[in-house]
């Protein structure tokens, strides 16, 4: 299951990023310590994240908290369940 291998909050607090992808769904989450947040990015492709800036389809950030871990991944998980492959047959 999409997210079921994200890594806890140190990881986040520690400034590291962490990506997945499920086939051309994909996402980062990108800390920002100093503000103390988490932000997910959302893009379809086959491209890692340096190479689709310009195709990022959702965004939305989080405080890095284990509440706010929670709560991005319930928002990456929905994201995914509303992905329609068949919408990007052109990436």
């Amino acid at each position: 299951m999409l997210c079921e291998d994200m890594p806890g909050i140190e990881w986040f607090t520690n400034n590291n990023p962490y990506t997945e992808c499920n086939a051309r769904f994909h996402y980062i989450v990108i800390p920002d310590v100093k503000e103390e947040t988490m932000t997910a990015k959302i893009w379809y492709g086959v491209f890692c994240y340096e190479k689709s800036i310009d195709s990022i389809v959702s965004e939305r950030s989080f405080p890095m908290t284990k509440s706010g871990r929670d709560d991005m991944i319930e928002y990456i998980r929905n994201e995914n369940i509303s992905y329609k492959p068949e919408d990007n047959k052109n990436i």
